[in-house]
């Protein structure tokens, strides 16, 4: 038997098709391959890298991640975890759920704890996403993919995770089994407000702005609940620096000029969408 990074991979080979042909993907000694010859290789660092020649994403990098791990770590998201584990409840013990766009992987971490003989896969576009997501080894398979054109076969899921991340629901649509469960998780108008007001007149949108997420979602599918989660916590000084580094907003902010000795506290304020896909 492989390494326990690499066979946890080859033992999902038959929920995966290849993300160039579409074809069902098989395993081999190291790899998933499909029948057209598409092989991608299971790093040993424990991951499976669909997107093997992409350019590194701007802004989300490593030092992007690993902050963000450390931020939750320290549980200052502690009651949208706590919300989003609460809400995977009505599944099976042995289901089979995706983290879309897992970023650091923190969400499909509690889906395991959760659900501990579940399937789960946290997919993301970043390769440095998923580097910092796999350190430590663990149950969770761990993807480099694209949202857009999702490596998995039609009808395999029973839940998608989408937290604080873009969406494509004709793939998750797609992939999710009917009556199959997605939780979206989107920003609320306190969201980092904090953050906000530091940064100033260095942001092009310094108030919040809803860009429709959630009609967008109900044209889609039937949303079933919609829950606020609302959480200001102290600001260790430590964490200062990796809360400004690990927010989007804050993306175009020059960190010297901020004076991080202000943050004293910090909101997550957040919605978060249970919402079901039948084909009616």
């Amino acid at each position: 038997m492989a390494r326990p990074g690499v066979q946890k991979h080859l033992d999902i080979a038959e929920l995966l098709r290849c993300p160039l042909c579409g074809s069902r993907m098989r395993a081999r000694e190291s790899s998933v391959a499909c029948k057209g010859g598409h092989d991608f290789t299971i790093s040993a660092k424990g991951f499976l890298n669909f997107i093997p020649h992409q350019k590194p994403l701007k802004g989300y990098d490593e030092t992007f991640f690993a902050s963000r791990q450390r931020i939750m770590a320290h549980r200052y998201y502690r009651e949208v975890h706590e919300a989003v584990t609460a809400s995977l409840g009505e599944l099976e013990n042995t289901a089979t759920i995706i983290d879309a766009g897992c970023g650091e992987g923190s969400y499909a971490k509690d889906a395991v704890g959760a659900l501990p003989h579940s399937t789960v896969l946290g997919l993301d576009i970043a390769k440095d996403a998923i580097r910092v997501a796999a350190r430590g080894g663990g149950p969770v398979r761990w993807l480099v993919a694209d949202l857009a054109n999702i490596p998995l076969a039609d009808s395999t899921v029973d839940a998608a995770l989408n937290v604080f991340t873009p969406a494509n629901y004709d793939e998750f649509k797609r992939v999710l089994k009917p009556g199959g469960l997605l939780i979206k998780v989107i920003p609320a108008p306190r969201h980092m407000h904090e953050l906000r007001e530091l940064a100033g007149g260095q942001l092009s949108e310094a108030d919040f702005v809803d860009h429709g997420v959630c009609a967008h979602l109900m044209r889609h599918m039937h949303v079933v609940s919609r829950t606020r989660v609302t959480q200001t916590s102290p600001v260790q000084a430590q964490d200062a620096l990796d809360l400004v580094r690990m927010s989007p907003v804050a993306f175009s902010v020059e960190e010297r000029v901020l004076d991080l000795a202000s943050l004293t506290d910090i909101t997550v304020d957040a919605e978060v969408i249970c919402a079901r896909f039948s084909r009616s």
